[in-house]
């Protein structure tokens, strides 16, 4: 382990305080396969004290995740190897808890929401879990309705939860960590992975106030993992690193950050300090779209401009319905946006923003003809050069067009090898791996790989691979393509600062030289003024 800064204290060489630690992990060492030639988490000693608020960060695939999941309880009951060390929780053997006992201490949040949950709807979830730690029936109700009500989910309880945005879900699960919690009389942990990527900046800020109540007041120990510190700044009492070797490499008080910049960067994070955004900016933003006169007076005017560019998508007076159902299924659902008007030009870059719900990835998947609408959305075929309406195009022709990296990328993985994947997305099909051995497709993938730091998980399954690593996947499969058309849903969602750069100015660079149109959704607000050429936001049924 190379040498830790100064802010290493002996509580971070393992030198836990069993009285006062929530939980310590004692020279724990892991890995996934018994196979592995590494292991993911090497003699990680680490404690997290009784009552604070820990934020956890560190490159995406550094091992953050999976020590979550070992202080979950996950690992090694449900997978994996734990080969060495021990894991303490409010002072006893983590392994020697029952699970009704372990859920009245401890809760957890995953970092896929998909993941979470064993019933249909937000209700039936949350009373499986008072099931589970023997609530009595009759104080249910009031106990599901008050942790509803900490998240803004009263009037999604009875929704199912493949109707929700992944925003929602996410506050789906917090739901249900405010309720464990509740029912547990708060003193507990609640270890929180990634818990406000698919959330608008403004939930986020009023759950994280209703979090830190929750602490102050009852004492709850919060472990959250992020690759931002947007939120958790001013409310955190220690921020800890975890270097690419899997190891904590530095622990921080929030008053030692600002001193901190190369220590960020040689880890690739970002540096709250880094961007002139305030809170106000941000809100600006992300709340109520930029001014005019900011982000998009230095782009040219197509109607203006002295060589006419025709748009690549064109909506007029568009009509957009939630809900399953497809292009010429009847009914047409929920109408979420109204009399749109957009059009969308080759080599822009466009944000798409809009709180948590409000359609962000229902317009994409309109756009790939998932969804019914009203009014007229053409699309340019790239192979004539014509515009034509959805409706009309053949969906072979539209997905020559048009790419979409989902929200869940596990949702899109086809094949079992993450070179396959890639593989496939040069040539628009699967191939077998052994009939593109050694060819120039072969070598492209690998080369596009290395781009993206994936290169040494190329016989990996795509479901082997960190969260992070797995959206980083679906958005390099996408680009390998030859789509004119890029729909990214959250595209640098679970990757750290420095991905997140590579990631985008490799999208910038394909956009320029390929004229690619490229849509993306976010709540990032650094992420809208760093890239962004127009932004568009969906709010109260409309898109401005």
């Amino acid at each position: 382990m190379s040498e830790l800064p100064e802010q290493v204290n002996d509580r971070d060489h393992g030198l836990q305080n069993e009285k006062t630690d929530a939980i310590s992990c004692s020279h724990v060492t892991f890995r996934y396969l018994q196979q592995n030639k590494a292991n993911v988490l090497e003699d990680i000693s680490v404690s997290f004290p009784k009552g604070e608020v820990t934020v956890l960060m560190g490159r995406s695939g550094c091992g953050k995740s999976t020590l979550a999941a070992l202080m979950g309880g996950l690992y090694p009951e449900n997978g994996g190897i734990l080969q060495s060390g021990k894991i303490l929780l409010m002072r006893k053997d983590l392994s020697s808890y029952s699970i009704p006992e372990r859920s009245k201490v401890l809760s957890m949040m995953f970092q896929n929401a998909d993941l979470q949950f064993c019933m249909q709807t937000l209700r039936q979830e949350m009373t499986f879990c008072l099931e589970n730690i023997s609530c009595p029936p009759s104080d249910m109700g009031h106990r599901i309705q008050e942790a509803a009500e900490k998240t803004g989910m009263t009037d999604y309880l009875d929704r199912p939860f493949l109707t929700l945005s992944g925003g929602e879900k996410q506050k789906a699960a917090l739901s249900c960590i405010f309720l464990l919690q509740q029912e547990g009389g708060g003193e507990g942990v609640i270890l929180l992975d990634e818990p406000f990527a698919n959330i608008d900046i403004d939930w986020a800020e009023k759950i994280a106030d209703q979090l830190i109540e929750m602490n102050k007041q009852l004492g709850t120990t919060i472990i959250a993992v992020d690759h931002s510190l947007d939120v958790w700044l001013s409310r955190a009492d220690r921020i800890m690193i975890m270097n690419g070797e899997g190891k904590i490499c530095a622990s921080l008080l929030p008053d030692q950050v600002r001193k901190s910049e190369d220590l960020f960067k040689a880890e690739g994070l970002r540096w709250p300090y880094q961007t002139v955004l305030s809170k106000q900016e941000r809100t600006k933003i992300c709340s109520n779209g930029p001014a005019v006169g900011t982000l998009t007076d230095h782009l040219p005017d197509p109607e203006n401009s002295e060589e006419k560019v025709s748009p690549t998508i064109a909506l007029q007076d568009a009509g957009i319905y939630a809900g399953k159902k497809h292009l010429g299924s009847g009914a047409k659902g929920t109408l979420i946006l109204g009399h749109a008007d957009a059009a969308f030009y080759p080599g822009e870059m466009t944000a798409v923003l809009g709180p948590s719900g409000a359609g962000k990835t229902t317009l994409f998947r309109t756009l790939l003809g998932r969804q019914n609408y009203t009014g007229n959305i053409c699309i340019r075929d790239d192979s004539t050069g014509q515009m034509q309406e959805l409706r009309q195009m053949k969906t072979r022709t539209l997905l020559k067009n048009v790419g979409i990296v989902f929200q869940n990328p596990s949702n899109q993985f086809i094949t079992q090898n993450v070179l396959q994947e890639v593989e496939t997305g040069i040539l628009g099909r699967p191939v077998k791996p052994e009939k593109l051995a050694g060819s120039d497709t072969e070598n492209a993938a690998i080369e596009m790989l290395r781009e993206f730091g994936l290169s040494r998980f190329r016989r990996y399954s795509p479901y082997m691979l960190s969260q992070g690593q797995q959206r980083r996947l679906a958005v390099l499969s996408v680009i390998a393509g030859q789509q004119k058309v890029l729909l990214l849903d959250e595209p640098t969602y679970g990757q750290d600062e420095a991905m997140t750069e590579e990631i985008m100015k490799i999208l910038e660079k394909r956009m320029e030289q390929e004229k690619l149109t490229i849509l993306f959704s976010t709540h990032d607000p650094v992420l809208v003024k760093r890239w962004a050429d127009k932004v568009y936001r969906i709010e109260d049924g409309e898109l401005r």
